[in-house]
């Protein structure tokens, strides 16, 4: 995949840093060359599979019609009890970076510190396009933002069944750990909606001024 455009303003949330705080020209130039080394080291991938569901109000669940595949809790029923279609979202960026975080640990414990957040923002880029790829293909539909399992009520136990109706562990290679952690550690996985009225999609999506269709058309050659 070639280069995604990454947010200084994101990496420096995640080292957390606060607007307006001051930022040494040393360690802004640090930032600046570690978010390269993320886009130069990474094998950014994604994939994302859609599926008709049911959506179950008296058990607050969510049905993936055609698996056996169920995403319980509360906020997920909202997020896509309006929905026409789901789409299961996973990218990571690989095994290079972690092994690039790790020698960095060892030897520069700061510059590993900044390295891993500016590999937080650019997995979140890689998320990013995959919703602009599935907005491109499904024109008809309105996404809402993705959710990922782990937040609000959504139980990090689905790990291992999202990885494998998405098709995550044969086309990226994704496992879990017994605590469904996964490996590679830089990989996400989320669920949206796509929805046929605009009012439901909500939250809604917004499509990001910095992705392109011809990024997407990039991307989908490299997968």
């Amino acid at each position: 995949m070639q280069y995604l455009p990454m947010v200084k303003g994101e990496v420096l949330r995640y080292l957390g840093y606060r607007r307006k705080q001051e930022l040494t020209s040393e360690l802004s130039e640090i930032v600046d060359g570690l978010m390269q080394e993320v886009q130069e080291t990474s094998k950014a991938r994604y994939t994302y599979q859609v599926f008709d569901l049911i959506a179950e109000p008296e058990n607050e669940v969510i049905n993936i019609v055609g698996t056996d595949f169920i995403i319980p809790g509360k906020n997920a029923y909202n997020h896509l009890k309006n929905a026409e279609k789901i789409v299961l979202y996973a990218g990571t960026l690989g095994l290079e970076i972690e092994r690039k975080t790790r020698i960095y640990e060892t030897i520069d414990l700061t510059k590993g510190f900044i390295l891993d957040a500016c590999a937080v923002e650019y997995i979140e880029k890689v998320l990013d396009l995959a919703e602009v790829d599935v907005s491109l293909h499904y024109p008809d539909y309105y996404l809402n933002r993705r959710f990922s399992p782990g937040y609000g009520d959504v139980p990090l136990s689905i790990q291992a069944d999202f990885i494998q109706v998405s098709g995550a562990d044969k086309k990226l290679g994704l496992t879990l750990t017994d605590h469904y952690l996964m490996i590679p550690r830089k990989s996400v996985t989320a669920f949206a909606g796509l929805f046929k009225n605009a009012q439901l999609a909500r939250p809604k999506w917004k499509c990001p001024a910095d992705m392109t269709e011809e990024m997407v058309k990039a991307a989908r050659m490299k997968r």
